[in-house]
């Protein structure tokens, strides 16, 4: 061998130190790939075994893709709209807000108001009651009872929102029983259903009505997004505004963003 290499020019050296370094390379990626590779599967398998145990524990509810949360082996996803964490040995399970005290930002929060844009972006506004802005700007998603006193405040302020280019959005959560959820169903299915709720909000009687409707959805997704009373406002960045909030105060709100 060192007769062999006696014999090569420098220039020659120079190419077989280049193949030699281009074979090395080469190898060093194949190994690379293989171990990622593995990696990559071995987190789909730990992602698949988790689904499976969550699965079980709240059946029916759709787990959405796990990523890797900001605390150490803790992962997040999603269960519809809210946000949970489970530690990837699949032991623990826990729901709440993490912030982080750096940069003062609810770090929860801001996933939340993700997978709320997210899911009120699919729903859709041809399966809400809209009160529509001549040149919209801006558009708030309402979850709200008729009978709710709060809710009649916010919807004697909707004129204030359109004034400012802001839809309006409802959701019907009839949460004062059956009577709250027939007058819903009445003023979805209404000739004309944003005259209706007017009318059923200032406590008039309407027309008994039924069509198909998609109440029964408002309220899955307001069980979803965590919501226990009305009225809980959803600006169109995701952001939730619980309770009654004056008109100016969620205007401000919105050009802000």
């Amino acid at each position: 061998m060192n007769s062999i290499v006696s014999h090569l020019s420098n220039s020659q050296l120079n190419d077989v130190s280049r193949e030699i370094m281009k074979n090395t390379v080469k190898a060093l990626l194949v190994s690379v790939l293989m171990l990622f590779s593995v990696a990559i599967q071995a987190a789909e398998d730990q992602h698949a075994a988790l689904k499976k145990m969550i699965s079980k524990t709240f059946p029916g509810v759709e787990v959405s893709a796990f990523k890797e949360s900001v605390i150490p082996n803790v992962l997040e996803f999603n269960m519809g709209a809210q946000v949970l964490y489970v530690t990837k040995d699949g032991r623990h399970l826990f729901q709440g807000n993490i912030y982080d005290l750096v940069s003062q930002k609810n770090i929860t929060e801001e996933s939340e108001k993700m997978a709320r844009k997210a899911t009120l972006d699919e729903f859709g506004e041809k399966n809400t009651l809209v009160y529509k802005a001549k040149k919209q700007k801006h558009f708030i998603t309402v979850f709200t009872d008729i009978d709710c006193p709060y809710c009649r405040k916010l919807h004697d302020e909707v004129e204030q929102y359109l004034d400012q280019n802001i839809s309006v959005r409802y959701m019907f959560l009839p949460f004062k029983g059956q009577k709250s959820l027939e007058k819903s169903v009445s003023v979805w299915c209404a000739k004309n259903p944003q005259q209706a709720m007017t009318e059923a909000k200032k406590g008039k009687q309407i027309t008994s009505a039924s069509c198909d409707n998609p109440i029964q959805k408002h309220m899955q997704l307001g069980r979803e997004f965590g919501i226990r009373g009305t009225p809980a406002i959803v600006l169109d960045s995701g952001e939730m505004v619980p309770g009654y909030r004056p008109a100016k105060d969620v205007i401000k709100m919105l050009n802000a963003k």
